[in-house]
């Protein structure tokens, strides 16, 4: 019977051999438990606490976690995670602290035999006439595969999602954004690229809306779409329309994220020649003023700046010229007004 003393708890035992059997994965769970140990059995909230406080990790873990790790219910798909907790527990190890490189680098060779030695497990990949996947099941199964060298039943996974509809896809990205953002961005820019009218772009505008903004962790959905969009529709008589569009549906997040994709990537004259297209759409005075708003706060102050002039070099547009150097003015201010952070 496990004791616990002193509040902690009990040291989290090597599964048996009937639970994990003999293999690749069981000599790398004996290697990491092994470091648990000659690291005096820190506890697990210990751990997953010791390695966030660290600024030369390249990925955290949580507690539950590290927990599924040492029991062997999880063979982490990302190196990082697990490199994270080695480092960690060899930091605490005075007989290895000398050579923490060396350690890692025989861990990961173990964990490499044990990641390939998956390739012959059975996934559960759904066939044709099979109950369809939570979208974080479905990633779970993409990394899964991936890992598994199965790279091509992965893209051929994802791609029954693309073709379930604009809903299911949409929430697959999102559920995606946790392990591989940069893919998310890039599929959102494929889809507002590759729509071929307005209509074809609504479904996934609303798709977007029904995820909460909490999921994409930080990121802009609207934004990347739109800037995908502006390569169709980024000028004249297209792109006003597309503005109209979602000024009629009320889609304000929408507009936002056209307008960060602007901002981020256009240069001043796309930039001026947005605002001269704006102005004639019948009561674009709200919109134009959000326009400028998010010019200041997304992009950088020298391009602003130039917008400004040549804003200025237009009669038309000496009002929003005016506005914007105000508007530029008072971000200046406000930011010197702000105190300096404490280190």
């Amino acid at each position: 019977m496990a004791i616990n003393l002193g509040g902690q708890m009990p040291r989290v035992p090597m599964p048996s051999p009937d639970r994990l059997p003999p293999g690749s994965h069981r000599d790398l769970l004996e290697a990491i438990h092994l470091l648990h140990q000659e690291a005096g059995w820190p506890g697990l909230q210990k751990t997953s606490l010791a390695i966030r406080e660290r600024d030369d990790l390249h990925d955290t873990i949580s507690h539950q976690g590290i927990g599924k790790i040492l029991r062997g219910e999880t063979l982490p798909v990302q190196w990082l995670k697990l490199e994270a907790l080695v480092r960690q527990y060899l930091s605490w190890n005075t007989a290895r602290r000398d050579r923490i490189d060396a350690e890692v680098l025989r861990i990961q060779e173990l964990w490499q035999r044990a990641v390939a030695s998956r390739s012959g497990w059975e996934l559960p990949v759904p066939d044709v006439n099979g109950e369809w996947p939570s979208p974080e099941r479905l990633v779970w199964l993409v990394n899964e595969l991936d890992a598994a060298h199965r790279s091509q039943e992965a893209d051929e996974l994802l791609q029954r999602a693309i073709d379930r509809g604009p809903e299911e896809w949409v929430r697959v990205l999102a559920a995606l954004c946790a392990t591989d953002p940069e893919f998310v961005k890039r599929a959102l820019h494929d889809l507002g690229s590759g729509a071929q009218d307005l209509d074809q772009l609504v479904p996934f505008l609303d798709a977007l809306h029904r995820v909460p903004s909490e999921a994409w962790r930080g990121e802009d959905p609207f934004a990347s779409l739109m800037k995908g969009t502006l390569l169709k529709w980024g000028s004249g008589k297209e792109l006003l329309a597309l503005v109209k569009r979602l000024r009629d549906h009320k889609d304000q997040r929408a507009i936002h994220g056209l307008m960060r994709a602007v901002a981020l990537k256009w240069d001043p004259f796309n930039t001026v020649e947005l605002i001269v297209t704006l102005k004639r759409l019948r009561g674009s005075g709200e919109v134009i003023d959000e326009f400028l708003k998010t010019l200041v706060a997304d992009m950088d102050a020298p391009l602003v700046q130039r917008t400004v002039q040549e804003l200025r070099s237009r009669r038309s547009t000496t009002p929003e010229a005016d506005s914007l150097d105000r508007l530029l003015t008072e971000s200046f201010a406000n930011t010197a007004a702000k105190p300096k952070e404490v280190r």
